[in-house]
């Protein structure tokens, strides 16, 4: 089974083309006792004990997996390939082609706002980062090594952590993130995403880094701490249909050209369950200047006089920003410093799902602004404004790019502190690319910077007390 973008997955883990091995930094141990998100611990879901290795079960996995590598094509080794690495790289990648597919070439409201797309994204990550906790908790308990490691022939042609082999990690994230992606994308093929879960489960016993008892109790595992991630999402307010009505003052938000769109985005978001924060409140920002106030005027003119001198370089920014959802972004930067930095399975999960939660906290809070204050876009309170590309539909006050951006540069900054003023600059340059478009006031970017700056700093609190630095 094939998959949209998997193909480009992982070029530098140095998979060897022709089915030779590979090589990755070691796993990290004592991932088990981590904090988790929905789990009350690593250990929350049992898992069976495995057989011995010399068991006739044990004999009868070695005797498969020989017959697998003995019959091996150059479309299993493909597979091998896509999903070598770790797996919670694949399993986001596949999450930002389905975005992108609802974003750009099938618009659904439903899937595809801002707000939505991050809360996506934190669900897909929550799930991934909690099956590796069980996984590394019951890995440490039975200290089962890989296939390859108790048979010489057996051969290596994927990447091995050096961690126990029981659960499989990567049937583990496989099982949790086919049930979020078939609850976050219901309308996708049935079967699509059982499917992939198999296919990368699977491709772990060619490789000859599991027996198909590992995969299949990781396979269980992930699945089980999917569905705690689930009765979670079908209860933090998503679902809540808006029953309001849009204000009618003069400074109040109206539907913007060239959609006119008459029902704004995700009224109630602000609403919406969040991980780390304590609610979309918790850090309300004051209210904007004042309609017609000198400082709203100042921050109008700036737009009013952009329209008419904008660089091509700031159209640029613009546009860069403007192309993808914030958090998509955001997400990509983080795959390039994985590849790059070659991290293992567990450490990635938990980068994932930090940076993920950071995001759609920040969101949610952004939202709750947006909807207290229901400020008017520039181009409703000057027609003759001239954008970079079509006004969101949603208020203004305070900009949901500079938001999202600030609160995930502070976590980018935590994970890797030698490129933090890089991530804190990006988050800079998305922030203003919205004044560059035009469909922001000076003031939405600078309160959202503050706001995501807050957000952040309570996600990266939580990031260095969950046991990781033990």
């Amino acid at each position: 089974m094939t998959r949209s973008g998997l193909a480009r997955l992982l070029p530098l883990l140095a998979v060897l083309a022709c089915g030779g091995e590979t090589t990755e930094p070691g796993g990290v141990r004592g991932a088990g006792s981590w904090e988790p998100w929905v789990l009350s611990s690593g250990s929350e879901i049992p898992v069976a004990e495995p057989t011995g290795i010399g068991s006739s079960a044990e004999v009868a996995e070695r005797e498969e997996i020989l017959a697998l590598q003995e019959g091996l094509t150059d479309s299993l080794r493909q597979v091998i390939r896509d999903w070598d690495g770790p797996p919670a790289l694949a399993w986001n990648d596949l999450l930002l082609d389905r975005v992108n597919f609802y974003w750009f070439l099938l618009p659904d409201v439903r899937l595809s706002t801002p707000v939505r797309a991050a809360r996506a994204k934190a669900l897909l990550n929550i799930a991934i980062h909690d099956a590796a906790i069980a996984v590394a908790y019951h890995r440490e308990r039975f200290a089962r090594r890989a296939p390859w490691r108790t048979d010489n022939a057996i051969s290596r042609l994927a990447a091995d952590d050096g961690l126990p082999s029981y659960p499989s990690e990567h049937a583990a994230a496989a099982g949790a993130a086919a049930v979020v992606m078939k609850y976050l994308f219901p309308d996708d093929t049935p079967g699509w995403y059982d499917g992939l879960a198999e296919e990368a489960a699977e491709s772990r016993i060619v490789a000859g880094v599991s027996r198909r008892s590992d995969v299949d109790a990781g396979l269980a595992l992930g699945r089980a701490v999917a569905q705690r991630v689930l009765a979670v999402a079908r209860l933090d307010g998503s679902d809540e249909v808006w029953a309001g009505a849009v204000p009618t003052g003069p400074s109040d938000w109206r539907p913007t050209p060239p959609r006119r769109v008459q029902s704004p985005y995700d009224p109630l978001a602000g609403d919406w369950r969040t991980w780390v924060i304590s609610g979309g409140g918790e850090f309300r920002p004051p209210a904007h200047p004042a309609f017609g106030s000198d400082a709203f005027l100042r921050d109008l003119n700036e737009l009013r006089d952009l329209s008419t001198s904008r660089t091509p370089e700031q159209a640029d920014i613009a546009r860069y920003w403007a192309t993808e959802t914030p958090s998509t972004r955001w997400i990509t930067f983080l795959d390039e410093e994985i590849r790059i930095r070659r991290w293992a399975g567990a450490r990635t999960a938990r980068a994932y799902a930090y940076l993920s939660v950071a995001m759609y906290d920040a969101f949610v809070a952004c939202w709750d602004a947006k909807y207290t204050y229901w400020l008017l876009r520039p181009i409703s309170a000057d027609s003759t404004l001239v954008t970079v590309f079509s006004t969101p539909p949603f208020p203004s006050y305070p900009s949901g790019h500079s938001t999202i951006s600030a609160a995930a540069a502070d976590v980018m900054a935590e994970l890797f502190p030698d490129r933090a003023a890089h991530y804190r600059a990006l988050a800079d340059e998305a922030s203003v690319s919205r004044v560059y478009g035009g469909v922001h006031y000076r003031f939405d970017v600078l309160i959202g910077e503050e706001l995501g700056r807050s957000v952040g700093a309570s996600v990266v609190e939580r990031m260095r007390n969950d046991g990781s630095e033990k």
